[in-house]
């Protein structure tokens, strides 16, 4: 009888896109600070958000973008899994990117930003202050009986290969304060409302599109 050769099997794992992520310096965050300071045009009637107020920031000098957004693009544009999903014919680089809007937000206990998608190829957020934890969120009375507590959560929502809809959810706390998320403009997300606290949630986010004077789409 002879001995069966046990089978050895490959993995393939189907291409996707990324979300990157990094935490910022306190040289940039002390830069976005004095963006915040400074803005005073209002940008919430742009916005899905049903949160206080949302005002439109002025990236100095280019800094942000020139400092962390563009070499962030670039890992986009440059690398495999950017180009099957980026809608150009172009050659494109990270020279052809410009930063169309960012805004920050301040929401209050309560608020929240339903699901939703960005105009542009390219969006981030960033957290500046977040004044809640998501053990205690999770732990209301409301929301520890449930078997998905989402209080406060951030939460991507996508297509999985098999066509079946799916949920990453960022479990918010201090602790996020500082981080910076980069994802696929049109990757679909929202933020859960916080409760029992009257300080006020801080986020920066902002979109990054093709320079039209630069690019043939």
């Amino acid at each position: 009888m002879t001995q069966e050769t046990e089978l050895s099997w490959d993995i393939f794992t189907l291409p996707n896109i990324p979300i990157y992520q990094t935490k910022l310096s306190p040289e940039i965050m002390n830069r976005l600070w004095r963006y915040v300071g400074k803005s005073k045009e209002s940008y919430s009637h742009q916005l899905a958000g049903n949160i206080s107020q949302s005002f439109l920031l002025e990236d100095e000098d280019n800094y942000f973008m020139d400092k962390v957004v563009r070499p962030v693009s670039n890992l986009y544009v440059n690398n495999d899994h950017g180009i099957t999903w980026i809608p150009c014919t172009h050659n494109v680089n990270s020279k052809n990117i410009v930063l169309n809007k960012m805004w920050v937000n301040f929401q209050n206990e309560n608020e929240f930003n339903p699901i939703h998608d960005h105009s542009g190829i390219i969006s981030f957020v960033v957290w500046m202050k977040i004044p809640t934890e998501w053990d205690e969120q999770h732990n209301l009375p409301f929301s520890k009986g449930s078997n998905v507590a989402v209080a406060s959560d951030f939460q991507f929502t996508y297509s999985d290969i098999l066509g079946k809809h799916q949920d990453y959810r960022i479990q918010m706390g201090g602790f996020q304060e500082g981080w910076m998320l980069v994802f696929p403009a049109s990757l679909r997300h929202q933020v859960y409302p916080f409760y029992n606290c009257k300080e006020q949630r801080v986020s920066i986010s902002g979109n990054v599109t093709w320079d039209s004077l630069d690019l043939d789409l």
